[in-house]
């Protein structure tokens, strides 16, 4: 289970990568995506920490990253 999570300090490999590259880009094309660099930013960091959270699917990714930016919006 130590395997599982990352710690701040070790890297994501290349598909980790690649995987974070196509779920931002993604949730940046749905219309109700964020809207400017600042968002666009904090859902960038929010990725990585789930990522080394465990969430390692895109679909995973995606929801939680969703559901985050669901919380955290107040005209949602």
């Amino acid at each position: 289970m130590g395997d599982t999570y990352f710690d701040d300090e070790q890297e994501i490999g290349p598909q980790g990568l690649a995987l974070l590259r196509n779920v931002l880009s993604e949730l940046l094309r749905d219309p109700s995506g964020a809207s400017n660099a600042d968002e666009q930013l904090g859902l960038a960091k929010e990725l990585v920490a789930l990522f080394k959270s465990g969430f390692r699917s895109e679909e995973e990714l995606k929801a939680m990253a969703r559901s985050c930016r669901f919380l955290n919006d107040p005209n949602a």
